[in-house]
Formats: structure tokens, sequence, C-alpha cells
């Protein structure tokens, strides 16, 4: 007779219960979540090799069929199709990978033209992956004829701190068709959050097209209830009214440290078609080990447009709103620029960069039909040259910073930081003409029509103001051709007071002024425009005077 099997001593029935009872241990998670080993060193070399992979897509005929039926128009989209497709690269050949075609308003393009595409390697084949990718995107371009600018920006985010999926450029054929040029951009799925986070368990959120926080979103990784409370309370604390308890209330549900640094960066590399600026292209994460969101961009293939724009500029996303218009918030943003302008926006290093990345794309484009080398390095030293601009433009703002004007008891402030401009023809300046006040300027045409002006810019609050001074005219006769013909005040690029035309006696002119961020650069304008005559403005007259501020300043 066999012996009876022993019985565990208390001890190890205690162990055993203990991991029947806790399978997401410390350790557990630890082995679920860690990356694999060969993966990573797969994803490492993809990212680091110099020479771009060559993607060759064949998709069978029925299935081109179905993407051929794909299509984008404004408003509610239609879940685009997905297919099967078989990939070769390197020697290597995936079948079964799932693909279908990607973009919004201006990216998508047919799959008979240079179609974006979004490949999932596991999504039919568990555990198939491409160099340590499970789920990658194979940009188009179509908005960015460098092809660097994903790779370029994405690696100033990541060196900042703020995480963001990977690019690099690629090679891509389509059942035999040479698409030239693509840029292959890592996933937003589990895998990238194992990456970048210490626990990828929690809920990534797509942005969509033009969404906001306020709207229910789609998820990219993880589950949370129908009713998104995670999100919910990021708005609820971006909409709070008191500006204080909106700081300390988005401090305990935002990553506001990270979030700077990402608004920051977006406006210093002037993503006017980001969350900042655009409430577009971002992703949202729900981080378990902090239980605080971080935003993410997404889609840099339009940055650098405008190179001299504004540190400040409106804000359209509800949170970036929010947050910098609360002062303290706005002081910090101010300093994170000049931090990222020393520490990550080195402009030698930076147009160093550009090269590197154009060399690896260079000889690709020339090998396909219809590249023009001569005219993408044009294109390059565009982009360069635009890294350079916005170099020089950030610290020249960062060296006047947003200063508004002081209001003395009665609310009023004087304007000063007059200067004269030339807007067409040949008008005449004189500063202190005779028989008028102190400090005054007159505006002549001389030498047949002209247009003539003297202008300030003021930093203004929220808020709204009165604009008011003094002006004479003589003799003023509008351009035929000029409908705005006269001498009068423009504010905010529009004109407010006036125009006057002929002969007027010294009078105060005044407008109201209506600011709606929480901070604008508003300019100011005296104008001249006429064939023949003159006017005088009282410069030291002009003031401001505040009507009413918002109570979040």
């Amino acid at each position: 007779m066999n012996a009876p099997p022993a019985t565990p001593t208390r001890p190890i029935c205690l162990l055993l219960l203990l991991l029947w009872a806790w399978p997401d241990s410390a350790l557990a998670k630890k082995d679920k979540t860690a990356p694999d080993p060969a993966e990573s060193a797969e994803y490492t070399a993809l990212f680091s090799a110099k020479e771009p992979p060559r993607i060759q897509i064949t998709i069978a005929t029925n299935e081109m069929a179905i993407l051929r039926k794909a299509q984008w128009t404004f408003g509610s989209q239609a879940v685009r199709d997905t297919v099967t497709a078989t990939i070769r690269e390197g020697g290597r050949e995936f079948s079964g990978v799932a693909l279908r075609l990607k973009g919004s308003a201006g990216s998508f393009r047919s799959v008979d033209d240079k179609p974006a595409l979004t490949l999932h390697f596991d999504k039919f084949v568990k555990g198939q992956h491409f160099h340590g990718l499970r789920k990658l995107s194979l940009n188009n371009s179509v908005q960015d004829p460098t092809y660097l600018s994903e790779e370029f920006c994405r690696e100033l985010f990541l060196e900042a701190g703020v995480p963001v999926p990977r690019a690099r450029p690629a090679r891509v054929e389509l059942n035999g068709r040479d698409l030239g040029v693509y840029v292959l951009v890592e996933g937003w799925d589990r895998e990238f959050l194992q990456r970048n986070f210490k626990d990828p368990s929690g809920t990534l959120y797509d942005g969509g097209f033009t969404k906001d926080v306020a709207d229910s979103l789609t998820l990219n990784s993880g589950a949370t209830p129908p009713e998104q409370p995670e999100r919910k309370a990021l708005v609820e604390a971006a909409r709070e009214s008191d500006p204080a308890r909106r700081l300390a209330r988005l401090n305990e549900v935002l990553d506001v440290e990270k979030f700077l640094t990402f608004v920051a960066l977006d406006v210093m590399l002037w993503d006017w078609d980001g969350y900042a600026m655009n409430h577009n292209n971002w992703r949202l994460y729900h981080d378990p080990s902090t239980g605080k969101m971080v935003f993410m961009p997404h889609g840099m293939d339009q940055m650098l447009w405008q190179p001299e724009g504004g540190i400040l500029p409106p804000m359209q996303g509800l949170v970036a709103k929010a947050l910098l218009d609360v002062p303290e918030a706005r002081r910090r943003y101010l300093a994170r620029l000049q931090e990222l302008r020393t520490q990550v926006f080195n402009v030698s290093r930076l147009t160093n960069r550009v090269q590197q990345i154009a060399v690896e794309i260079a000889p690709v484009l020339a090998q396909t039909p219809g590249g023009d080398a001569n005219e993408y390095w044009r294109k390059v030293d565009k982009f360069r040259d635009a890294v350079v601009r916005r170099g020089a433009s950030i610290d020249y703002q960062l060296a006047h910073p947003p200063d508004p004007p002081k209001f003395d008891a009665a609310g009023l402030a004087a304007l000063g930081g007059w200067v004269s401009q030339t807007n067409f023809g040949a008008p005449s300046f004189l500063f202190d003409p005779p028989l008028a006040p102190r400090g005054s300027v007159g505006i002549t045409a001389l030498d047949g029509s002209s247009i003539g002006s003297l202008k300030t810019t003021v930093w203004l609050e929220r808020g709204k103001y009165i604009l008011q001074g003094r002006m004479k005219t003589q003799g003023i006769a509008a351009d035929p051709g000029d409908s705005h013909g006269g001498a009068g005040l423009l504010a905010q690029g529009n004109r407010q007071a006036g125009p006057i035309l002929g002969d007027s006696d010294w009078q105060t002119i005044e407008t109201e002024i209506s600011v709606s961020e929480a901070m604008a650069d508003t300019p100011i304008v005296c104008e001249f425009r006429g064939s023949e005559g003159a006017a005088w403005f009282d410069l030291p007259s002009f003031k401001l005077k505040r009507v009413a501020q918002s109570p979040s300043q």
C-alpha cells in the first residue's frame, strides 16, 4: 500500500493561499509587464540604424477592393475596414498582418495614391512583432516634404521627459509599386506604455480629430468605466472658477510639471495643429503609479511654420487655457521655456541633427521615381532655417517678457515704445512739430498717396479697456482707391476709431479693447492714409483705462 501524501506544513499552506489570492503581486506584475529583452534589443536597433528599412507590402486583390472603399469626410468617421497583408523586410516575412488606412483631413490618401497605413502584427498572429513593435504606423508625410519633422521633434520631447512614440524614415512598396519615403512611427499600445511608464495598466485615451478632454474619447489601451471618471475629473478641475483652487485641483489629477513641458515644447516648435493651440493631435494617459494624467503629442508633421510666433499664443486646449490663465502657472510656464531653450533647444546641435536625418533620407529619395534631390535639399534648408529663426525669436521674447502696463489708482496706464513705420508710399514723419503738444508726431503725404503709422504693442490681461488719445488733422484727402483713407486709431488689428478726413482741431478719440485670452500681445496703431494732408498725434495723451478685469486674474 502506498503511503498517504504528506500534509503540508502551516507555513507552506499560507504561502500557497497567498499565491492563489494574490495573482497580481508585485512579482507577477513585473513578469507580466516587463518588455522582452530580445524585442527590446530589436527595437533599439530599428531606431538607431542608419539605413531606412525597406518594407514590402503585399495585399490580395479582394482585400484591395475593400480598402478602396475607405474615405475621409468631415464629421463622424466610419470605422475603416481592416484587411490582412504580408510584410517582407530584411529577409523576414510576416504573414497575417492586420492593415488599415489611416489619416484625417490633411493626410488621408486613397490606397491607389500614397496611403498612410496602420499595421498590427499580432492582431491575428499572437506574439508576432516587427523589431519589437506589435503596432506601427507608416505615415505618408504628405504635409512634410522633408520627411524628418516627426523624428526630429519627437526626439526633443523625449529628451525633455515627455513620453512619445519614436519615429524614423522607411522605404515602402505596395504590391510592387514603389511608394518612396515614409515615416515609420511606433504605435500607441501597451508595449509603448511598458517602455515609458512604471505601470502600463492604465487607460490611454485617443484625442481623436479636434476633440478635447470634455469629449467622450476612444481608448488605445486599457479599460475604464463608460463614464470615464479620470477624464471627467480632469475636466472638472480645469473648469474650476477660482484660479488658486483650479491650480490645486489640477495638481491632484494632472502631472502639471510634465504638462508645462509639453505645452512649452508645443509652442517652441510652433505645433499650430497640436493640443495647446488647436486641441488636436494628442493622447492622454492615466498613470496608475501616480494617479495623474499625462498629455503626449501626436502628428508632428507641420511644425515650425511660424518661426516668429509668440511664446504666449492663444490657447485652445481646455487644460492649457485653464492652467495658463493662472498667473502662477503662467510664470512657471515662462520659466520652463527658458530652461528648455537652454537645455534642449540648442540651435547649433539641432541644425546638425536636421542634417544627419536628411542624409539618411536623401539617397532613398534619389532612387524613388520622380524624386528631386535638389528640391529636397532646398526644403531641408528651409526647415533648418526655421529652427535658427525660432531660436532667435524665442531668445528675443524671453529677453522682453510679457509685462502688462502699470495702472494707477484711477485705473489709467500710459503708453510708450512708439515706433514709426512706412507702410506704403513715402510718408513724412515730423517729431515735436511746432504748435503741437510736446511729444507729438505728425505724419504727412508730401509725394503722393502714402500710408504711415505709429505703433506700439502692449501685453494686456483678460478684461475690457478704453484706449483714448488726442489727434488733429489738416486737409487729408483719401486716395480714390482706398476705402479706409483718413487718419485714425487701430487696435487689435482693426480700425476702431476714425477715419477722419479733411480738417479737424485737436480732439480726443477713443475705442474699447476686449481681451479674451489670459494675456494677449495687443498692437495699437495711430495711422495716416491719404494722397495729401497731415495728421498729428499727441502720443503722451494716449492712455489705457481699465474698465473691467477678469476675476481669474
